[in-house]
């Protein structure tokens, strides 16, 4: 590997955030994987924020408690808690009171007694006076040259104090103070001050002249030090800045991520990465220089966990890196909405595409490695669970419960990753979930096979043993148990055919079902009253939309969902969806058929469908009107028609990209049936008015179809020549007159 690295800030930032690398560009959400291998296992909270996540740059740490504060706890002798509020959330004026021994009415600071006040008179004078500085306490603004990048605008900034007055304060403060935590404090706050109105050379002197000569190494320092390497950078001395960031992050407890990110911002092209380990004050900071390289370069942690486990195979560093990649490897192995037919011989979930050597390659090297690891490292129980969880992974059963076994740890989060573990290998090695294996798994894993008690649609939120039974009930031809693990049937509608309504209804009306089956039965139709009129209802919807009329009422006539108005047999001239219908639709013709009636069922609707159908057989208008009306329903529920939503199971006519979109393939247009009764109208019609609603209607038609063949992100307007040349011989017609007035494509045409 080539020592030298180049990490420029856009680089970092796109690879922690979005970029194409070994982890990211596997693009799974946070949301969208099971975090089965509980990455909090690792023991130093300090390096949580550096767990994977990619959501945000850091991981969410909301347990890590504050190193200032607790550096405060123990000098003023209180609770984690107390501090924290003196400190953080106490007024100066409460602050100014305390320090003269005077009691506040602040009942949160009930511990502050005379014999607390008398004590920490001094350390209260200190915090009244930083209490002060806080809110300025803000670098000015300056040339967008430097590194300070899309600062907030805050109300104050350090350029707003008397920089001379208070540094004034804060030296005879510093140098009347006998207590050496105090005047570390103090001499923080005259870096900071320096550093933070651009005096850099400054900032490093008073550094060198008030902090470093007390030789404390407390978090205070490092607070310090870390003003110090910002003002070195702002000289431009970045090699020295970045030496100065890495001993931040190795000691720091709280400045890790601040560290991390103006190291960052800090790397130059020309710096040797070898002379930053070479120059490593000790093996912990070396360790964390490997870290940071592993952390950054998302292509492969792996290779960086090599290099610090051959000196220090216990390395904290080592295991936040690997729990970071096995999870990386879990994302891509693990996907919540997996492609069953994946190629390879071996399709049990989980799996690898064998096409995809790239992750194959970074698996086995990180599965050698934690094996390795299981011998050299002194905490084996990290690096078994580790290796176990892999080998799981691969589906190698045996030697995955094997390395289980060897986990002897008592803390809580092991002995929960042990239990769930042992219960995914066991379930996973089931060779085919039969009746007798049915009957096993919801005996021993009923809640793991539950999850989630309240049903949410969003896959995201499938649990992975329920994805474990899809994919084997999918491989075993069992469609319907397969979709139902994994949905309720309500989904159905979502990409419907009829083949699995129907493998559907023949699960759920099994007579003797195992107690696995009736669980999957009963949660998949929690929200239906009667799943067998429910199901055919779905039947009668795609019945429809193909053109089986009397098929389609038969099986209406067990349930109906919608009901709407004449005017779905109507017409529109504009294609538009948010207007009221009867401002859109017309409705000539309607009133000749007295069966169309306000307020329609399904029911209704095919029935109404059906006598037109019967009317068309006969010869003349009326047969062509009937015809026309039938072309007009199959028009206004195809993918532009008004009533679009009415086949789609849909509410209302508000556009869905999955359902009106190019490639909503589960659902049919019906353009081709409107065209076949146009015609069959065309035939018959000899009323002009009507002949020119009619090949009106076949120049819309042919328009849609056009336009729905198109590219979806290349819009042209589409002018169906064919049927305009034939409208124009209906000029002098009231519906030559009406189109002529709103149709844009026909003015167009004549234009």
């Amino acid at each position: 590997m080539n020592m030298r690295k180049k990490l420029l800030l856009v680089a970092v930032m796109l690879t922690a955030l979005c970029g194409k690398s070994f982890a990211c560009g596997w693009d799974e959400g946070d949301w969208y994987y099971y975090n089965l291998f509980n990455q909090e296992i690792m023991s130093d909270e300090r390096y949580r924020p550096f767990l994977l996540v990619y959501g945000s740059r850091y991981y969410t740490n909301d347990t890590l408690r504050n190193g200032n504060i607790e550096e405060w706890r123990q000098y003023l002798g209180l609770s984690y808690e107390d501090t924290q509020y003196l400190v953080f959330k106490a007024s100066r004026e409460d602050l100014q009171n305390l320090s003269k021994g005077k009691a506040v009415l602040d009942g949160n600071m009930s511990f502050a007694t005379a014999s607390f006040m008398k004590k920490h008179k001094q350390a209260l004078l200190y915090l009244a006076y930083a209490k002060y500085l806080e809110p300025y306490m803000r670098i000015i603004p300056g040339e967008s040259a430097d590194f300070y990048w899309d600062l907030p605008e805050y109300e104050y900034n350090a350029g707003d104090l008397d920089y001379d007055k208070v540094k004034s304060v804060l030296t005879r403060s510093w140098n009347a103070e006998s207590d050496k935590e105090l005047k570390l404090r103090y001499g923080y706050q005259l870096v900071r001050l320096a550093h933070y109105t651009r005096r850099y050379q400054e900032a490093v002197q008073l550094f060198d002249q008030y902090v470093e000569p007390l030789k404390m190494r407390t978090e205070m320092y490092y607070y310090a030090l870390c003003q110090k390497a910002g003002a070195l950078r702002g000289l431009g001395e970045t090699v020295e800045a970045n030496r100065e960031f890495i001993q931040v992050f190795a000691n720091s407890y709280d400045l890790k991520t601040l560290a991390y990110t103006s190291l960052t911002l800090g790397w130059d092209n020309d710096i040797d990465f070898a002379d930053f380990v070479a120059g490593a004050a000790d093996n912990n900071e070396r360790n964390d220089i490997f870290f940071m390289m592993g952390y950054s370069d998302f292509n492969n942690p792996v290779n960086e966990i090599e290099k610090i486990v051959a000196t220090d195979p216990d390395a904290i560093q080592a295991k936040v890196l690997m729990v970071r990649a096995v999870n990386m490897i879990e994302r891509r192995m693990l996907p919540s909405e997996p492609n069953w037919e994946q190629e390879g011989n071996n399709s049990l979930y989980p799996f690898l595409s064998p096409t995809d050597t790239e992750s194959r390659d970074f698996f086995n090297q990180a599965l050698r490695l934690s094996d390795t690891q299981r011998d050299k490292a002194s905490d084996k129980n990290f690096w078994n669970l580790a290796s176990s969880y892999l080998h799981f992974l691969n589906k190698d059963f045996d030697l995955a419960g094997r390395c289980l076994d060897n986990v002897q740890s008592t803390k809580d989060d092991y002995l929960d990753m042990v239990n769930h573990l042992g219960a995914y290998l066991d379930i996973c090695r089931q060779p085919k979930i039969n009746a007798d294996v049915e009957y096993y798994l919801f005996d021993n894993y009923a809640e793991l096979i539950k999850g989630e008690e309240n049903y949410n649609y969003n896959y995201a939120y499938n649990t992975f043993v329920g994805l474990v039974l899809a994919n084997r009930y999918a491989l075993q031809g069992e469609r319907a148990k397969s979709y139902l693990t994994l949905h309720h049937i309500v989904q159905i509608t979502d990409e419907p055919t009829e083949a699995l309504v129907d493998d559907v209804q023949a699960f759920l009306n099994k007579k003797k079902k195992t107690s696995l089956e009736c669980y999957l039965a009963d949660n998949s139709t929690l929200e239906v009253a009667n799943p067998n009129n429910y199901l055919s209802y779905i039947k009668g919807v795609l019945r429809l939309t193909e053109g089986d009329l009397k098929s389609a009422k038969s099986l209406f006539e067990k349930q109906t969902r919608l009901q709407v108005s004449p005017l779905i047999f109507g017409h529109n001239i504009v294609v538009y969806f948010s207007g009221d219908e009867e401002e859109i639709m017309h409705g000539e013709y309607i009133d000749d058929f007295p069966f169309i009636h306000d307020n329609m069922s399904e029911l209704d609707v095919t029935d109404a469908l059906i006598q037109l159908q019967k009317l068309g057989e006969k010869k003349g208008d009326e047969a062509a009107k009937a015809n026309y009306l039938i072309a007009n329903f199959f028009y206004n529920v195809s993918r532009t028609g008004y009533y679009r939503h009415y086949l789609r199971f849909d509410d209302n006519n508000g556009f869905s990209y999955w359902k009106f979109g190019p490639d909503a393939k589960a659902y049919k247009n019906t353009l081709e049936l409107s065209n076949a009764y146009l015609e069959k109208a065309r035939k018959t019609a000899t009323d002009r008015e009507l002949l020119a609603h009619i090949i009106f209607a076949q120049a819309k038609n042919a328009q849609q179809l056009e336009e729905q063949n198109a590219s979806y992100w290349t819009y042209k307007m589409v002018v169906p020549h064919e049927q305009f040349n034939e409208f124009d011989q209906y000029a002098g017609t009231i519906y030559h007159s009406v189109v002529s007035s709103n149709c844009i494509y026909y003015r167009d045409y004549h234009n």
